[in-house]
């Protein structure tokens, strides 16, 4: 389940308690930096955006898992994993 922001609370406090939650939760300290950093940048998305980009997952032909929450910058998803200098990392293709 995705870590929810705190009313009030700015990008430096919700970082620093997302990153812990998230390595807690098994991930690597960079996975988990991009996981709460992806939930920060995408806090102010709308109802529509966000019916927009489920449909988009939705059409997606490719039967790998999707990583939620979204690990890879804006613009970008995640969709299974792929190997990079010797560990797994999240496969990061364009929305579109």
């Amino acid at each position: 389940m995705p870590i929810r922001i705190n009313r009030g609370e700015t990008e430096e406090q919700f970082i620093s308690r997302c990153i812990p939650i998230e390595i807690g939760a098994g991930k690597g300290e960079e996975q988990a930096t991009a996981i709460c950093y992806s939930i920060w940048e995408n806090r102010n998305m709308n109802k529509s955006t966000q019916s927009i980009v489920n449909q988009k997952l939705k059409d997606i032909s490719n039967k790998e898992e999707l990583i939620s929450p979204n690990p890879c910058q804006s613009g970008y998803i995640a969709i299974g994993l792929k190997p990079k200098g010797g560990r797994m990392v999240p496969n990061c293709v364009p929305e579109e």
